[in-house]
C-alpha cells in the first residue's frame, strides 16, 4: 500500500524542520551582514577625506625671465602634492633670494636649483641685471657667477677702445649650447644709470671683458 502524502512520515517532519532552521539562519546571516555594510558605509562617511600628502616649496609668484635676479616679490610658498615635486626644489626664501636665473620661469611654476647661475650675488643698492653679448663667445667659458669683470669695447682698427664699467660681477652666464649666432649672453650687476648706458652701447659696438 502506498504511503499517504497528507500524512508525512516522522523522516519528513524532521527534514522540513531542519530546512526551516536552515533558512531561519540564513536570513538572520543576510541581516547581520547587511547591517554591518550600512555601519561601515556610515563610519566611512563621517570620517573626513584626506588627500595625498602634501610638501611646501617655492614657486615664482608672476613670470620671471631670464638674467632676474630674485626678490621676496618674486617667489612664493605653496604647497603641491609630494608625487608632483620635482628633484632640487627649494623650499625656503632665503634659498632663492639674490639668485640669478638663467632660464625663464612661469607663474606658479617650482624653482629648482638648475633654474639658477651658480650662488646668490650681494646686490649693490640700485642695481640692475644687464645683458651683454661678448664678442668673443669663448671668453664666457672663463666666467662664473660671482666673478669680477671690466667692460670694455673692442679694439677698433684705429686702436681705439673705451671701458664701460669696471669691476662688476657677473650674474649669470648663458650656456654655451643655447646662444645661436648672436653671441654668447652673459648677465652684470650695473648700478640704474650704468646699466642703461652699458646696454645701449652693446648693441651696436663690439663689446669684451677683462677678468679681475
Amino acid at each position: 500500500m502506498a504511503p499517504d502524502r497528507l500524512d508525512p512520515t516522522l523522516r519528513d517532519r524532521i527534514s522540513a524542520l531542519l530546512a526551516t532552521r536552515r533558512g531561519v539562519r540564513l536570513l538572520a546571516l543576510r541581516r547581520a551582514t547587511a547591517l554591518a555594510l550600512l555601519v561601515l558605509a556610515a563610519g566611512l562617511a563621517v570620517q573626513p577625506r584626506h588627500g595625498p600628502p602634501e610638501s611646501s616649496v617655492l614657486v615664482a609668484a608672476r613670470d620671471l625671465r631670464p638674467g632676474q635676479q630674485l626678490s621676496g616679490a618674486d617667489i612664493e610658498l605653496r604647497a603641491v602634492p609630494r608625487h608632483l615635486v620635482p628633484d632640487g626644489v627649494l623650499r625656503a626664501a632665503a634659498a632663492a633670494d639674490g639668485r640669478v636665473l638663467t632660464q625663464a620661469v612661469r607663474r606658479g611654476e617650482p624653482l629648482t636649483d638648475v633654474r639658477f647661475a651658480g650662488s646668490a650675488v650681494p646686490s649693490r643698492a640700485g642695481s640692475a641685471a644687464t645683458p651683454i653679448r661678448l664678442a668673443d663667445p669663448d671668453v664666457a667659458d672663463f666666467l662664473a657667477p660671482g666673478r669680477r669683470v671690466d667692460i670694455i669695447t673692442k679694439i677698433t682698427r684705429s686702436g681705439h677702445s673705451s671701458v664701460l664699467a669696471e669691476a662688476v660681477p657677473v650674474l649669470a652666464v648663458q650656456p654655451a649650447d643655447n646662444h645661436g649666432d648672436q653671441g654668447r649672453l652673459i648677465f652684470v650687476g650695473l648700478p640704474g644709470e650704468q646699466a642703461a648706458a652699458v646696454a645701449a652701447a652693446s648693441l651696436d659696438q663690439s663689446v669684451t671683458i677683462t677678468l679681475r
